[in-house]
């Protein structure tokens, strides 16, 4: 085991080989994040405390995905670790569980705006609609629903082009359009599947 831990530091070292269940690293880019983490599976692999088969990394970009998939095989972990995005990984829990149920699964919209423009009156300029999308992605990404747009933006010291109530009013009207026309949005796929693993029997086959 004394490969995986080859050209670290003595605090990356100390993040491989920790046996604690719950790890958080607060790093800069380039710091070798992803060196630490694809070392850790492996030397917790190598010393039976995880099943690489039920191990799952996860990342935010389709780069540093394939990335920690290069790394994990060449540490001699094959594909046996699952590691892709949050929404890759979402997307294809929910669609087995679409599967499983014979339920016709929604469409992806992956462009947000052509959807979100549509709600919007005309009379609003481009700038002003590309601050709107921004307040409500602002508001998906933390899982803030509509009605607590207000005062969670109060709070944050945001400060939207338009009033507030607008802003909810906006964002209901998107999100009911894209349930009249079957659409799920990258934030719909975490939010849904993190309904989906609420269920306990659903999850315990996860």
């Amino acid at each position: 085991m004394e490969g995986f831990l080859s050209g670290l530091t003595e605090q990356q070292r100390h993040a491989v080989v920790t046996p604690a269940p719950r790890l958080r690293i607060l790093a800069g880019a380039g710091s070798g994040k992803t060196r630490v983490l694809t070392r850790r599976i492996a030397h917790q692999a190598e010393a039976n405390a995880l099943d690489p088969s039920r191990t799952l990394a996860l990342t935010f970009t389709r780069k540093a995905a394939g990335e920690l998939r290069k790394r994990l095989r060449t540490l001699g972990l094959g594909d046996a670790v699952g590691a892709g995005t949050f929404h890759a990984q979402a997307y294809a829990q929910l669609r087995a569980r679409w599967a499983d149920k014979g339920v016709r699964p929604p469409e992806l919209l992956d462009r947000r705006g052509k959807v979100l423009f549509r709600v919007m009156p005309r009379s609003l300029s481009q700038a002003d609609r590309l601050a709107i999308m921004t307040e409500i992605d602002w508001a998906s990404a933390r899982r803030i629903g509509p009605e607590e747009y207000p005062g969670a933006a109060e709070a944050a010291g945001r400060v939207p082009p338009v009033a507030a109530a607008q802003i909810v009013e906006y964002f209901l009207a998107f999100r009911q359009e894209k349930a009249k026309r079957r659409l799920v949005d990258f934030d719909d796929l975490l939010e849904l599947c993190i309904r989906d693993l609420a269920d306990p029997d659903y999850a315990s086959t996860r």
